[in-house]
């Protein structure tokens, strides 16, 4: 699985009424603009690969949904 399917499938475990404040919580994180999360990174799943930006994204999500799960 490359990353960008891990990318998939992690979103795909958010429930969608999380999925707002998901987004928030990624622009925060990645100081980018929340629209453009959610269409660029979770629409077309345009997600940079330079910087470590899948990467960190990956460890981000999995994060966010361990606390998600926890609650």
């Amino acid at each position: 699985m490359d990353k960008i399917d891990t990318i998939k499938s992690l979103f795909s475990q958010i429930d969608k009424k999380d999925k707002k404040d998901f987004y928030e919580a990624v622009a925060n994180e990645f100081q980018m603009k929340t629209s453009s999360v959610r269409v660029g990174w979770f629409f077309h799943f345009e997600v940079r690969s330079k910087y470590k930006v899948q990467e960190n994204l990956i460890v981000f999500m999995e994060q966010y949904i361990k606390n998600l799960n926890s609650k």
